[in-house]
């Protein structure tokens, strides 16, 4: 148990270091296991990977969090003088809305780095697919301006498909290609050029660069999620050593009261006490024995807990057929993938009283977990008899 809890409690100094280069329409994976400790940084572990497959899904599986850097063939890299409009210029007639901007500004020169925002969201979606967060994100070359501080006897640095020409404090120019395959050292690590912008992307995270403007609010979401399932993962932990701690002073309790009773069998009126402290503690035993059974702390989606909350407002007068937790989203064949809908719950059955069905509707949307309620069909069947299905997002 303690064990588990630490190794829950580790996670927030450990991360997950992607980077991905597309070129040819091909993709790239890096990733470094990085501990961050006081103040020092240490590579724990490095893996390479030309496709997202399951080798690289292996080494994702201690869920730390995900700091994410993407450049190649989609990401357009420019440097554009520091006016009013420099964006439109720069995409002409295309809709703003439609791009992620990631710029450092220098002087009276930007830095910029562009890519279309469906190809950014389409990886963020793939990695929250097998449930990782990313947490932080960035776009291209420049986000190595991080690294100019720490840099010493450098005068090119490179990234994946990037070249950047650099003095002790900004960067001159790049260009779109690899110049050196030469190693750098930062801060005591030895990195190649598919690490550099890792690296860069970390400490942009941890100590943000003023000089680099990027909107990241749309990762809000997936950063409160990830900070909601470690404080889970947290509770849960201290909610079953709790438990166990009760129930281990019970039967402390409970074993020192029977040896207390068969020592003292000539005081009756103390043995008669001591039998009710013993009976109560048992009993105290049990509750709390089915209240890990039943609290649902196994389950983090608290399944149970909906399906009782279902059926606790039905009606006599309304019959359910069926409640499928995460139903099919199509009719199942056997030549194509299954497709889940997960988050959802789909409820089949019959009534014979149309109020009695709107009533039943109305209370089940007074349950806080409930986010959206659609009566997908609601047809009579037979005389007096409506067979309704309804679906529920939760």
């Amino acid at each position: 148990m303690f064990k588990t809890l630490k190794n829950i409690l580790k996670v927030s100094n450990r991360f997950y270091l992607l980077g991905i280069s597309i070129t040819n329409d091909i993709s790239e994976y890096q990733l470094i296991e990085l501990l961050f400790k006081n103040n020092e940084l240490k590579i724990e572990k490095r893996f390479f990977s030309s496709s997202f497959d399951s080798s690289l899904k292996k080494e994702l599986l201690k869920g730390y969090p995900i700091i994410l850097h993407v450049e190649g063939e989609n990401v357009m890299n420019k440097i554009v003088e520091n006016k009013t409009g420099y964006r439109n210029n720069v995409i002409f007639k295309a809709n703003p809305d439609d791009f992620y901007f990631f710029e450092y500004h220098q002087d009276t020169e930007i830095f910029l780095s562009i890519a279309r925002k469906y190809i950014i969201d389409g990886i963020i979606n793939k990695i929250s697919d097998i449930n990782l967060y990313v947490i932080h994100i960035s776009i291209g070359p420049f986000v190595m301006a991080n690294l100019l501080p720490i840099l010493n006897g450098y005068s090119k640095i490179s990234s994946s498909n990037c070249t950047l020409d650099i003095d002790t404090n900004s960067i001159l120019s790049f260009k779109n290609e690899i110049s050196s395959l030469e190693k750098f050292v930062v801060k005591g690590e030895v990195l190649d050029h598919r690490e550099m912008p890792l690296i860069a992307s970390f400490l942009d995270y941890k100590y943000p660069n003023l000089a680099i403007d990027f909107d990241n609010k749309f990762l809000t979401q997936n950063k409160s999620e990830y900070l909601f399932k470690k404080r889970f993962k947290v509770s849960i932990v201290f909610s079953l050593l709790f438990f166990l701690v009760s129930l281990t002073i019970s039967h402390n309790l409970h074993n020192f009261y029977l040896s207390s009773l068969a020592k003292n069998k000539s005081f009756y009126l103390t043995s008669q006490k001591t039998i009710i402290e013993i009976n109560t503690l048992r009993d105290e035993k049990i509750l709390k024995e089915k209240i890990l059974q039943t609290s649902g702390v196994y389950n983090k989606s608290f399944i149970v807990k909906y399906i009782a909350d279902i059926g606790n407002f039905v009606p006599g007068d309304i019959t359910l057929k069926s409640i499928d937790v995460v139903p099919t989203l199509k009719k199942i064949r056997n030549d194509e993938k299954i497709n889940f809908n997960f988050g959802s719950i789909e409820i089949t059955g019959e009534t014979s009283n149309d109020n009695s069905f709107n009533s039943w509707i109305t209370d089940l949307k007074t349950l806080p977990w409930i986010e959206k309620m659609d009566i997908v069909d609601y047809t009579e069947e037979q005389k007096a008899v409506k067979s309704f299905i309804i679906k529920i997002r939760f």
